[in-house]
């Protein structure tokens, strides 16, 4: 009895501390902009590494930082692989008088169209010359 006991305590341990391969994989995006302190065109490339397979970048929404009153949205961009890279007027990264810290949320997709987030890293900077004000477009590739 206390092989079986000893026995069924093992397995429960290991189906408690083994954890399902799916649950273990995370996604990574990293962010680069350069060059990073201009008033001219700026190249901004994100790339991602998806939780599996078959995963890509569905858009990206480049955000501006901003403590204490919530983020940015700076623009939304549709994507098509997990490497997106785009020329844009510097301007667009503007997102406040005194530096600029931007990241990119990418909305990745599954295969079967199931969606989840992954934010960038945060690249700091000085860009533009004044603060965006209409609708940028998501620029050209370089």
């Amino acid at each position: 009895m206390r092989r079986i006991t000893g026995l069924l305590t093992t397995l429960a341990l290991c189906m408690v501390v083994v954890p399902h391969a799916e649950a273990a994989a995370t996604a990574k995006c990293t962010l680069t902009i350069t060059p990073k302190d201009t008033e001219d065109d700026t190249t901004i490339t994100v790339q991602c590494t998806p939780r599996a397979q078959g995963d890509r970048i569905d858009y990206v929404t480049i955000k501006g930082a901003d403590w204490p009153d919530g983020d940015d949205t700076q623009k939304v961009c549709p994507a098509q692989s997990n490497f997106w890279t785009r020329v844009i007027d510097s301007q667009l990264l503007n997102e406040d008088l005194a530096g600029d810290e931007i990241y990119v949320q990418a909305r990745m997709r599954t295969p079967d169209f199931k969606l989840y987030y992954v934010k960038t890293n945060e690249v700091s900077g000085k860009w533009g010359v004044n603060v965006y004000v209409g609708e940028p477009d998501c620029g050209h590739l370089p």
